[in-house]
């Protein structure tokens, strides 16, 4: 009998920097949900959630963190961008982005749950990430918090079977700052500048 190894291709800075999009989502989920993106009545544009971010997503230290470019579309859907591969146990695994949905959960909150496929380098499918989160936004509209409480990442393998379940909880929280023309979101560099 053969054991299929697929699920130890998912490292623990994959399923991390997932939470930490997760974090995106926590915020969304603290209230009654109002609507869904397949609800042809719901309009997000003017909620505070709608727009491109730059998620930090935070892995097992704080000065090992991951950009995540990020957008939540008016029409209730969801684009989390991820590294595209990564070094696993059983070599380079390549990911696409999370795909998928979210909802308005209160005023400033959202709930989110999206989708990323994985596959090796001979572009064999190895299972799939699904990404629960629930993102709070700052009252000023600039930055929004996911403390992990309520994140949850799913790993499947190639057939659809959940092979592992991880909890945010308990992991370091989740932060982003929204992108405009002239500010990409990262924060100011405290490094000196390197001169000519």
């Amino acid at each position: 009998m053969t054991t299929s190894r697929t699920t130890a291709t998912v490292s623990r800075r994959t399923t991390l920097a997932g939470l930490g999009a997760g974090g995106l989502g926590l915020a969304l989920a603290a209230t009654a949900r109002p609507a869904s993106a397949q609800d042809a009545a719901t309009d997000l544009s003017t909620h505070p959630l709608t727009g491109t971010w730059l998620v930090i997503g935070n892995q097992s230290t704080p000065t090992a963190q991951v950009a995540m470019p990020s957008h939540f579309l008016a029409d209730g859907t969801v684009l989390v961008l991820a590294s595209p591969s990564q070094a696993g146990a059983q070599g380079v695994v390549f990911q696409t982005a999370f795909v998928g949905t979210w909802e308005a959960a209160g005023e400033r909150h959202g709930h989110f749950t999206a989708v990323q496929t994985l596959s090796d380098a001979t572009g064999a499918f190895l299972g799939s990430v699904t990404l629960e989160g629930s993102p709070v936004v700052s009252e000023d509209g600039q930055t929004f918090l996911d403390d992990q409480s309520t994140v949850m990442v799913t790993i499947r393998d190639p057939l659809g079977n959940v092979t592992q379940e991880l909890p945010g909880a308990g992991t370091p929280p989740t932060t982003a700052t929204r992108m405009g023309p002239e500010d990409s979101g990262f924060p100011a560099s405290t490094a000196a500048t390197p001169t000519a």
